[in-house]
């Protein structure tokens, strides 16, 4: 409903909302019929059209400054498989009105120059990889058209008025679906988030944010492992605030940390808890698009990755599996992301949430021509089991049955869901099981460390009193 409503609220607000210097285009030219057919860069596929087609979007960035810090890998990574065939061109056609309106740049958050950087991060994105449904082509292109799409709902512009009858529903959509990658603040272009004087059109707007933006979650385990840096600077205004950001909304304290811990692996150093900001205004890596693609590639128990799912290297459970419903999907995305199993709408654009996903998907997979899969593997509508209902151990806490004995404290894998992530083998790829080890050992050192985070004490805890072993 929420979804829904803030879209028709933003396609007003584009249409009344006059922001500082915009540059809106010609009304000649925002609103012309489209009559001339341009093949896409990548197929030649007519229907599909070109971003010359499009009417301006509204332009709220001004653009970045002179001898701006363009995006910058400082390790030099090699090439990914991706840019064998996904160029600079195509991003370009398919993103014009990314930053906001002003375009794809190498100085703002996103561009193609930070897009292939962070997919160097992650050699399996888009890898061609073949399964029992689709061939080493069609994955490749299915795993972009499921970022691509979840960034269009996320942060797309999302500009129903394109739906206005002046041209037709495909040549509406050929520009409603190249709306991706344009806020860079939850909430955005100006976000409720952010205090008036600073309402998101820079990137360093982000900064400070209002008491809604916070996005702090306290527990006890929270308050350890990714403890929030927040502070007032007056009444009304707070810094370090975990609000989304980038391209799919990275949020929340426990988020930021873990893409920070992910961060440090590949020695890269900073300290997101307390510059969040840092996932928009960093260039060198650029991380806007990177801390997205971590959550897109990176399985959370209970939930696999996004990644894992599109390319069918998850396990459905049972229950799913007898309805038919498991293997390469783009439906059980969703519930990864979000909480939407609303299926997909019969209008155009329909609404917000799993819908616009879908929609997204299938025109993404257009423009790459590869199938999207059956109507049923689009959505998690189907899906009978969810994540957070399968029965498997998530995460480590304390082994409770030797807690009490004259031996050193250990951890074990339990069914709940807590910070230190254990990657179930029937569950989980194998370049994550091996991180077992490392994380129960990570859980015995903070049950020493702060006991009292998992209730224990010297005296009902004998464990305690002795030296943990290495």
């Amino acid at each position: 409903m929420w979804a829904k409503v803030w879209s028709i609220l933003q396609a007003i607000a584009l249409l009344q909302e006059k922001p500082e210097e915009p540059d809106l285009g010609s009304v000649e030219a925002t609103f012309r019929v489209i009559t001339t057919a341009l093949p896409n860069v990548i197929t030649g596929d007519k229907n599909l059209g070109s971003a010359g087609m499009c009417p301006h979007a509204a332009r709220f960035a001004k653009g970045p400054s002179p001898g701006c810090q363009i995006a910058r890998d400082p390790q030099n990574r090699p090439p990914s498989s991706i840019e064998a065939w996904f160029t600079k061109e195509s991003f370009e056609d398919l993103f014009p009105f990314a930053n906001l309106g002003s375009g794809p740049h190498p100085c703002y958050p996103y561009s193609y120059e930070s897009f292939i950087i962070a997919a160097r991060y992650f050699p399996n994105f888009g890898s061609e990889d073949s399964n029992e449904i689709y061939d080493a082509r069609e994955n490749s292109r299915r795993d972009l058209a499921a970022f691509f799409a979840h960034a269009v709902q996320e942060t797309g512009e999302n500009n129903i008025g394109l739906y206005n009858g002046r041209q037709s529903k495909q040549d509406a959509a050929n520009c409603f679906y190249r709306g991706g990658f344009y806020n860079w603040f939850e909430g955005g272009p100006k976000s409720a988030f952010l205090p008036q004087d600073f309402p998101g059109y820079r990137p360093e707007d982000g900064v400070n944010c209002t008491e809604g933006g916070q996005y702090c979650q306290r527990s006890r385990e929270s308050d350890f492992w990714s403890p929030c840096a927040t502070y007032n600077i007056t009444e009304n205004v707070f810094q370090s605030c975990y609000f989304g950001r980038g391209a799919i909304q990275i949020s929340y304290n426990y988020n930021y940390k873990r893409f920070q811990d992910w961060l440090e692996t590949q020695n890269i150093f900073v300290d997101l808890l307390k510059e969040p900001n840092l996932v928009i205004t960093s260039m060198e890596p650029p991380l806007a698009i990177m801390a997205s693609l971590w959550f897109y590639m990176t399985p959370q128990p209970p939930k696999p990755s996004m990644h894992d799912i599109v390319m069918g290297n998850w396990n459905a459970g049972k229950t799913n599996e007898e309805i038919g419903y498991y293997g390469p999907n783009f439906g059980a995305t969703s519930l990864v992301i979000n909480n939407e199993c609303n299926g997909e709408s019969p209008t155009e654009p329909g609404e917000g949430g799993e819908s616009r996903r879908i929609k997204a998907f299938k025109w993404f997979c257009d423009y790459f021509e590869v199938p999207p899969g059956p109507q049923d593997s689009l959505s998690c509508k189907k899906m009978k089991l969810r994540f957070d209902s399968m029965q498997y151990a998530k995460s480590y806490g304390p082994k409770w049955a030797t807690a009490w004995k004259s031996e050193p404290c250990d951890c074990e894998p339990v069914g709940y869901e807590g910070w230190i992530l254990y990657y179930h083998p029937d569950h989980y790829p194998a370049e994550f099981v091996a991180f077992n080890e490392l994380n129960r050992k990570r859980c015995v050192e903070a049950l020493y460390e702060n006991p009292a985070m998992y209730g224990m004490t010297n005296t009902t805890s004998q464990c305690l009193n002795y030296p943990r072993e290495d």
